[in-house]
């Protein structure tokens, strides 16, 4: 049986890549948000057999709007004639400062990218993963979610939401045979996070294959029996 076909969103970062990647490799017909058009490049070459065959689709959204993604979905799942996966992992961490000096901006910002985005993919992917009948809904939160630390209240609490989104998707797709479930990585061996963190012990931290690997199985059809499972992924750290 054909594994069917995937919306990824952030699909063009460094886990992005990681998963795209895995996902592709798998069978499926993968489509990505961006909103680089460069990044986007950068996938596409990385990929050419399957962007050349229609197998890999890049569309460019601001997972923020409702409108950007309900369009970026339906276009994907148009092109594919079919959506059984969403895997969300776009989102963001911005910190440093405690609750008494924190900036609108900054509490505003995360929410809408990590919690409001991830209402927004699962609303809009619902009716074509129902379709499937073994749909999966999948998103990445964090090991910052429920160990929280001083200066990131306003990531935690965005992604703490998240939780509950997915724990509430659960219930009521059940009947639907659609499963959600997020994973909760420490922190992601990445350039980006290399960079922010050079005196850290990278050896502790989870590979973005692994995370990759994690959701792959997730998104199978062997692990139907999983739903509303918050999954820690945290390597050595």
């Amino acid at each position: 049986m054909a594994a069917g076909s995937a919306f990824v969103t952030g699909g063009t970062g460094a886990l992005g890549r990681a998963v795209t990647g895995r996902f592709l490799s798998d069978g499926y017909r993968v489509a990505v948000t961006y909103r680089a058009e460069n990044e986007w490049e950068a996938l596409r070459r990385e990929h050419e057999d399957a962007a050349r065959t229609g197998s890999l689709l890049g569309v460019r959204a601001d997972v923020t709007q409702a409108g950007s993604v309900s369009e970026a979905i339906g276009s994907a799942a148009k092109q594919f004639g079919d959506l059984r996966v969403l895997i969300h992992l776009a989102g963001g961490y911005r910190g440093g400062e405690r609750v008494e000096s924190v900036a609108e901006d900054t509490v505003r910002g995360m929410i809408e990218l990590n919690l409001i985005s991830a209402f927004w993919s699962a609303k809009h992917a619902i009716p074509h993963v129902k379709r499937a009948t073994d749909g999966r809904l999948l998103f990445v939160s964090s090991r910052g979610a429920v160990e929280c630390y001083p200066g990131g209240s306003a990531y935690a609490a965005a992604k703490l939401g998240l939780h509950a989104l997915v724990q509430t998707l659960a219930k009521e797709l059940k009947r639907d045979g659609v499963t959600a479930n997020a994973i909760l990585p420490s922190v992601i061996d990445t350039p980006a996070n290399r960079a922010s963190m050079p005196d850290a012990d990278f050896s502790s931290w989870v590979t973005p294959d692994a995370v990759a690997g994690l959701l792959a199985y997730l998104a199978s059809r062997e692990a139907g029996s999983t739903s509303g499972a918050l999954v820690p992924i945290y390597g050595r750290a």
